[in-house]
């Protein structure tokens, strides 16, 4: 479509070159978002009653105004109350570590190895493999001793498409289902997902229910318009088909108490629209990063027009740039930093939707993407809010660097609406892969914004499931890859990030603020003791769960059952979902084991051991301590 006929454009051209754009940022304009809030509740409560089911009348909570908002994050500023106006009138400081980096500053102190003390965890086999079966624990060495195997690994998914062409999946798809689905996802049927739930519960461990299925970029793009129009189409009513599968997940997830259920923002839009939509992002980050001569963090209104702005798609096409800067200068002091970008700049904003919109080439999004955007977020928000009706807290996954933008923007969203009532209203966590190298700076960003617009920040960490995938196609498209060069490096990312985090919730605690929350999602046992260490040092209460432990289903269970023995919030990702929707999930299952061989073999051994004592009438045990401190890539 011509960019001259387009209504959004013109719309855009005509305002911004009659007049300066109004601030649209949450903390300069309360009264314009909590109406902007209202509309679009209203919208998604028409678009997805026929999902949802009959409710209450629950909008999601508006944003309160900019005192109110403020106040919830006095302590993090170290600012007292009276302090508040004068506060909100000065310049801002920048975001601390502006630039991105591999290893940031510093590293080294949070990163230092355990102290050689006592250790505070001591995982046990025994506890896990107690709850086993022999039938069970047969299935669980198969498994270990497969998952052990590189090769076997390696070849998996080109046996699958094999035993596909050979027509031969019925035989496959067997073996599949009793060995890593059985072990690896809590099943098909709500009667055997709840059971799973519950099951863990009574030994201390909380769930996160998570449907698996996943969604990815289509291998050809369909190119004539009545083919795409029809792709669209379909797309959307597959999205609406996860979106009530996602309801029927906070159905099942509320019948264990304060339990988790997992959300995948690709399953509520076509990929295609998240990648064109996420595709600006990286280009205006660098331009960022390049126009800030002085590494303040901050650039001026001459940088941001000659060097920021160009770099989105529909840059050019402003005919008021000075307009455009002052809608992001909400404190008016000439100088925005990144936060201030992302606040105001996001597809949130209707007046910045046409710097996304592509010129005709392959740079940027269609119109017909900012319909599909609102579809997404209505059904995002739909599910949000059946999940704060049933007491069920979300969490948002993170996926593919080139969706991660789009899935930010999403969680951001849901976190501003969700997660502005205090420590009982945060909801929504948002997911960071540490084996990106930008993730301490997202992470960073993320939080002053939860800051700047009044709302709990909830940050889920782990280390990343698509490095392999994500470095072929840095590779074979020639753009620098996003993942750490070393696993050290993403040792270091990971240790660090949960130090901040921890340093702020510990801070906040002191105060008697709200504390940001943590959830730390490792299979790393020196991850897991050098938080547990700073938990004790920094005495940071985790009653009321400001920070919480997490691992896989079928993964590091004698870690998991050790820190529920010890009362420390510990959960089970559990994923459901047919042997179709979770194949990849368990191929990546398979692959992130074998890359850890070494605590794979000790695992087998464990069972093995336990096998060998039923089979030989043995009556009392030996508790089998786990001293790994092996690594994982989650």
């Amino acid at each position: 479509m011509p960019t001259s006929a387009s209504p959004v454009v013109a719309a855009f051209t005509r305002l911004n070159a009659t007049q300066p754009l109004r601030p649209f940022v949450a903390y300069a304009q309360p009264t314009r978002l909590s109406f902007i809030q209202a509309r679009r509740a209203a919208s998604s409560a028409a678009l997805y009653s026929r999902l949802a089911g009959p409710s209450p009348a629950h909008p999601p909570r508006a944003v309160s105004g900019a005192q109110g908002k403020a106040a919830v994050s006095l302590a993090a500023r170290g600012l007292s109350a009276s302090a508040l106006t004068r506060a909100a009138a000065a310049p801002r400081e920048a975001p601390a570590a502006a630039k991105d980096s591999v290893v940031p500053a510093g590293v080294a102190d949070a990163t230092s190895s355990v102290g050689s003390g006592e250790r505070l965890l001591q995982p046990d086999a025994s506890l896990a493999l107690d709850q086993q079966s022999v039938g069970k624990l047969l299935t669980v060495w198969m498994v270990y001793q497969a998952c052990g195997s590189t090769k076997l690994v390696q070849m998996a998914p080109k046996i699958l498409k094999l035993f596909e062409k050979l027509r031969l999946s019925w035989l496959s798809n067997a073996v599949v289902r009793r060995t890593f689905f059985a072990w690896f996802c809590a099943g098909e049927k709500e009667r055997e997902i709840v059971h799973t739930m519950r099951r863990l519960k009574e030994s201390g461990i909380g769930s996160i229910l998570d449907f698996s299925a996943e969604a990815d970029l289509p291998e050809d793009a369909t190119a004539a318009s009545d083919l795409a129009e029809a792709a669209r189409a379909h797309a959307n009513v597959k999205a609406d088909a996860f979106a009530k599968e996602y309801f029927h997940g906070m159905h099942m997830a509320s019948q264990v108490p304060h339990a988790f259920a997992a959300l995948k923002v690709t399953g509520l839009a076509d990929p295609e629209v998240l990648y064109r939509l996420s595709m600006p992002h990286q280009p205006l980050r660098d331009a960022f990063l390049a126009a800030d001569h002085d590494n303040d963090g901050r650039v001026d209104y001459t940088q941001f027009k000659d060097a920021v702005l160009p770099a989105m798609p529909g840059g050019a096409r402003v005919a008021s740039p000075s307009g455009m800067f002052s809608m992001i200068d909400a404190n008016g002091d000439g100088q925005v930093d990144w936060v201030d970008i992302q606040m105001a700049l996001g597809m949130d904003n209707p007046l910045a939707r046409p710097l996304y919109l592509s010129d005709g080439g392959a740079y940027g999004a269609l119109e017909s993407d900012f319909e599909d955007y609102e579809r997404m977020v209505a059904r995002a928000r739909a599910v949000v809010q059946q999940a704060a009706e049933k007491g069920v807290r979300v969490m948002i996954d993170a996926e593919h660097t080139y969706f991660q933008p789009m899935i930010d923007h999403v969680a951001l969203v849901m976190q501003r609406e969700f997660n502005a009532g205090g420590a009982s209203q945060t909801l929504v966590y948002n997911t960071y892969q540490m084996y990106r190298t930008d993730a301490l700076q997202r992470m960073t960003d993320d939080y002053e914004r939860g800051v700047r617009e009044g709302w709990r920040f909830a940050a889920k960490m782990v280390r990343g499931a698509y490095m392999e995938l994500e470095r072929e196609r840095a590779a074979s498209l020639g753009y620098a890859s996003p993942i750490n060069p070393t696993l050290e490096a993403t040792h270091a990312l990971y240790d660090r990030g949960a130090a901040q985090l921890l340093d702020r919730i510990a801070a906040a605690q002191r105060e008697g603020a709200v504390p940001p929350a943590l959830f730390v999602a490792t299979h790393n046992n020196e991850s897991i003791e050098r938080v547990l260490q700073q938990l004790q040092t920094l005495q940071i209460d985790t009653s009321a769960e400001p920070v919480m432990f997490g691992q896989l289903l079928g993964m590091q269970d004698a870690t998991s059952y050790a820190l529920a023995k010890a009362n420390i919030p510990i959960y089970k990702y559990v994923p459901y979902g047919t042997l179709d929707e979770v194949m990849p999930y368990l191929i990546r299952r398979a692959q992130e084991n074998s890359a850890v061989a070494g605590a794979i073999r000790m695992e087998a051994a464990q069972v093995m051991a336990e096998i060998r004592r039923r089979m030989l009438g043995g009556r009392t045990r030996q508790a089998h301590s786990v001293a790994s401190s092996a690594t994982s890539s989650l």
